[in-house]
């Protein structure tokens, strides 16, 4: 998980929030709670969040990836408009823009209508998720100063399934593979005999380093876990050392 950035209300939302949301209470005040609306009405009042101009502003900000487990459609199912406060329990904020997170059908459906009002999680719009986690291995772990709200956020949306900890060991793989060789190499450049050695085995590093740092973009799928690797890693700050003489 990383931190997002919501964009601008897009223009659709913003002439018709206040018309959806006046429609969709009513019909709850109608039938005695929102459980109670046939689904075909149902659906006919709720179908606008899905409006392709919210979906195309909505999925943008995140870089067309979950905001919870960052994985990318085609992986996890497809993206889909996930309200943070469920809209069964709070159907004045189904159309509000606040409210809306890009979330994979995997983290959605596992969050399913948690209170995030009355229990909250992490909503990475709102909070910068490298203070609240941090990763042992594959496992996404919560900060002994966010513990609670940290662990209920790994629980809800399921951070440490199997279908995310298997894509993190491969990256994490990749990842002690590129430290070992990234080692070597400063070993080879520390021991050059000539300058123009040095540089060739400079340039090779700072290559290395590029490419690995690719990983940590943040449009990458599990760029938080790859950013924190990086952090941690002797070999990579000590070759952003060499290449930055």
């Amino acid at each position: 998980m990383i931190k997002l950035n919501r964009d601008t209300k897009p223009a659709i939302l913003v002439n018709n929030e206040k018309s959806w949301t006046t429609n969709l209470v009513d019909a709850v005040t109608n039938f005695g709670e929102y459980s109670k609306i046939p689904k075909e009405q149902k659906e006919k009042l709720l179908v606008h969040y899905r409006h392709q101009e919210i979906k195309n502003v909505l999925f943008q900000s995140s870089l067309q990836k979950c905001a919870f487990c960052e994985t990318k459609p085609g992986e996890s199912g497809n993206i889909e408009v996930e309200h943070f406060a469920p809209k069964s329990i709070y159907p004045e904020l189904a159309f509000k823009w606040e409210n809306f997170l890009p979330a994979c059908r995997k983290c959605n459906g596992s969050k399913d209508d948690h209170d995030t009002l009355n229990n909250p999680i992490i909503n990475p719009y709102d909070t910068n998720p490298e203070e609240i986690f941090h990763y042992n291995d594959i496992q996404i772990a919560a900060n002994d100063a966010h513990e609670e709200i940290g662990k209920l956020t790994i629980r809800v949306c399921g951070l440490n399934s199997v279908r995310l900890m298997k894509p993190r060991a491969d990256i994490l793989v990749s990842l002690h593979s590129f430290s070992q060789a990234l080692d070597e190499a400063i070993r080879d450049y520390e021991e050059a005999a000539t300058d123009i050695k040095k540089q060739h085995r400079k340039r090779k590093i700072r290559e290395a380093v590029e490419a690995i740092e690719v990983l940590a973009n943040p449009s990458e799928k599990f760029s938080g876990f790859c950013k924190e690797y990086l952090k941690k890693c002797a070999a990579y700050h000590e070759a952003k050392s060499i290449v930055g003489e």
